[in-house]
């Protein structure tokens, strides 16, 4: 308060007034480490946030990728009811027709066998209808758009069997050298910072959003009527909350499919066991003699597992070569899920080697997790929380809107950035040109 004196006319003594003193507004400081947060978080998702959106957004695209390519090569998938043929019926179907086409594995999904070209650079692969023993024809699936997209968000164009591959993309990056991160290529290394990069804004997003216990509610909230800024801003806050634990998921899986040492932190973290090495190796039993029947090695594979039901094979790659085989177990109650249910040509829950020379000689080489940790990782986290197989269409369709999000994210991201750019650029030529007048005055 300031006191102001009054001599009005008429009195003898002049009349105190108590005049308010206008209040000085707060100005509000951001404590360091939450400045910090942010500006991390600003600077990482603008400057990286167009590879981010990339990856997230064909991921997206690919989560009706199994309904599309059915869809497009219906002549291919086509099926009778009747009992199936068999592996080696198929087989010899594709090895009477193509002499030429050399083929060591085969998969069987929806009455239809698909047998891949063992050549690593092509998708080629003929497809046999299961009731007939007919060939439907054969192609490459994945020729197109949708292999494309399987390549960048799949392999960051490092598939050669895919369109869009690049050589370079597939040399040793320099991370290469190190044990975390053996082996990682260029393009491995752009997916797996793509991950570390949506785990840091996915985390540094929850810290930012938090608006204190009593004012939670607010957090949710989106102000329409308040223009751009409050509608992006809120936006951008909400669409991030909710959407934060299916990109964590999605950070911490797509990690683990480029870098081995996410693996081994969670077994160290949850109590899981590191699959080993050599886990899907059998060592060759000695034993001469002409190969045992594919039939004969079928039947060893499916007493491991009664019940189970062979839904792909591998043949021997030599004489001293295994058999190996995906089955699908239901269990004694028929309760085991199929995690791979949905995929377009592959399903099962159990792998199984056979010895080419011994049927005695079986080993169980996945598919039986030794612990709840084992079964996260090693059964759930690439069909289920990345890919969205193990669930019908329907349920899907939340894995493409939370797939979107990234998106939408860096929309209204970029809106508030601009606007806050804008109001800052206008405030420093006000202020500019105020000081021109003074200096003028």
């Amino acid at each position: 308060m300031s006191d102001a004196v009054l001599d009005p006319p008429g009195l003898t003594e002049p009349v105190v007034v108590r005049v308010p003193r206008p209040r000085a507004r707060k100005r509000r400081t951001r404590r360091p480490v939450r400045k910090g947060v942010l500006l991390a978080h600003r600077w990482s998702s603008l400057v990286l946030g167009m590879i981010l959106v990339v990856v997230c957004t064909t991921g997206a695209s690919l989560v009706y990728a199994p309904e599309l390519l059915k869809a497009t090569n219906s002549d291919l998938f086509a099926s009778t009811t009747a009992e199936p043929v068999g592996f080696a019926a198929a087989f010899d179907a594709v090895r009477a027709a193509d002499p030429g086409f050399a083929t060591t594995y085969a998969s069987e999904k929806d009455g239809v066998y698909v047998l891949f070209s063992d050549d690593p650079t092509s998708n080629e692969a003929y497809y046999v209808d299961a009731g007939t023993g007919a060939i439907n024809g054969h192609g490459d699936i994945y020729g197109g758009v949708i292999g494309f997209l399987v390549n960048v968000h799949d392999c960051g164009l490092t598939c050669e069997a895919y369109p869009g591959y690049l050589p370079w993309l597939e040399e040793a990056s320099p991370l290469a050298g190190f044990g975390a991160t053996a082996d990682m290529t260029w393009g491995g290394m752009v997916l797996a910072g793509t991950g570390l990069l949506l785990l840091v804004l996915a985390i540094s997003g929850i810290a930012l959003w938090w608006p204190g216990i009593g004012k939670w509610r607010h957090g949710f909230r989106v102000r329409l009527g308040r223009g751009r800024f409050a509608r992006d801003y809120d936006l951008h806050n909400v669409i991030g909350i909710v959407a934060a634990p299916a990109l964590l998921i999605w950070a911490l899986t797509g990690m683990n499919f480029e870098i081995p040492a996410v693996a081994d932190l969670w077994y160290s973290a949850t109590g899981g066991t590191a699959v080993a090495d050599d886990a899907y190796d059998m060592e060759p039993s000695g034993k001469a003699g002409p190969d045992i029947t594919l039939a004969a090695a079928a039947a060893a594979a499916t007493a491991v597992f009664p019940g189970s039901v062979i839904t792909a094979v591998t043949l021997p790659a030599d004489t001293d070569g295994h058999y190996g085989f995906t089955l699908l177990d239901r269990g004694p109650d028929g309760s085991k899920a199929d995690l791979w249910a949905h995929s377009p040509t592959y399903h099962g829950n159990r792998s199984v080697g056979v010895d080419a020379h011994d049927a005695t000689d079986v080993k169980v080489m996945s598919g039986t997790p030794s612990s709840v940790s084992n079964e996260v990782i090693d059964q759930w986290a690439q069909p289920m929380l990345h890919y969205g197989v193990s669930v019908n269409p329907w349920w899907r369709s939340l894995w493409f809107l939370f797939g979107l999000t990234p998106l939408l994210l860096m929309i209204t991201g970029v809106s508030t950035w601009l606007f806050r750019r804008g109001t800052t650029r206008r405030k420093n030529q006000a202020r500019a040109a105020r000081a021109a007048a003074q200096s003028q005055a």
